[in-house]
């Protein structure tokens, strides 16, 4: 009974305000909330990567639901400055370090960290003015070919999304354009993490309703597949889950508009 007893209490104590917070991050409110304790506990022990590694998630996800352009920049940019000040304190490298050796001396142990200033800094990049955008190619690829080498299949397939959005998002100027790619990136990232459901909508957004490939069908069965599936129990992806069905209910509201 002693035992038992002790265990229910570690359960309890184990789910923190902040584990709390965490768990309903999609919810900018409680996200905010979540970042305003990340923010404090940082001030401390600024050494903590899995802190840093959560805040900066939460400024993403903020960023994923501002409605004004300013503050989701802004937020993405948060996000890559916290993991990118992350990678140079656990590189051992000094302030001013240039990204090219932060990559090059990154390895699976700094993956947490580099994936999510390589998510953050694509992010910054698809809605960034058109020539930053253009600016900011060389850095995007630069972080996201490290993380792809060091392994594709990290959070749920990320690097095989990531490429999937790049090779349809990629403006066509830089040569690099290919919806092919875009198509082959997306089914491997699908493989690796079907549960997964950003990888759909993204994969429904960039590739199906490119002008190149503007297939409607598949369009509506990639997001009627997200709003059906479940969003499963994993902390991991739970919240994300929750957000990619917003996602893709708004992106069905919009197929007129897409592709009439």
């Amino acid at each position: 009974m002693r035992r038992w007893i002790g265990a229910v209490l570690g359960l309890v104590w184990a789910q923190t305000p902040l584990d709390a917070l965490w768990a309903e991050r999609d919810n900018p409110e409680k996200a905010r909330e979540a970042v305003q304790a990340l923010e404090k506990l940082l001030a401390q022990k600024s050494s903590d990567q899995e802190s840093v590694v959560r805040l900066a998630r939460l400024y993403y996800l903020l960023g994923e639901q501002a409605a004004d352009k300013k503050e989701r920049l802004e937020l993405y940019d948060k996000a890559f400055q916290r993991c990118r000040a992350g990678l140079v304190e656990a590189l051992g490298l000094p302030q001013g370090v240039k990204d090219e050796e932060i990559v090059a001396k990154a390895d699976k142990a700094h993956l947490p960290l580099l994936y999510w200033a390589a998510a953050a800094l694509a992010r910054w990049g698809k809605h960034a003015p058109f020539r930053e955008k253009v600016a900011a190619r060389s850095r995007i690829r630069l972080y996201w070919d490290r993380v792809y080498a060091l392994d594709p299949t990290y959070f749920h397939g990320g690097a095989y999304r990531f490429f999937g959005g790049y090779y349809a998002l990629v403006p066509a100027i830089t040569g690099e354009q290919d919806v092919n790619k875009s198509r082959e990136n997306f089914e491997k990232a699908v493989q690796v993490a079907p549960y997964y459901l950003e990888t759909k909508v993204l994969y429904a957004e960039a590739y199906a309703a490119h002008p190149k490939v503007s297939d409607r069908k598949r369009f509506r069965q990639l997001l009627e597949e997200v709003q059906a599936a479940p969003v499963g129990e994993d902390p991991d992806y739970a919240a994300e889950n929750r957000l990619a069905k917003k996602k893709a209910e708004a992106l069905l509201a919009q197929e007129a508009e897409l592709f009439d």
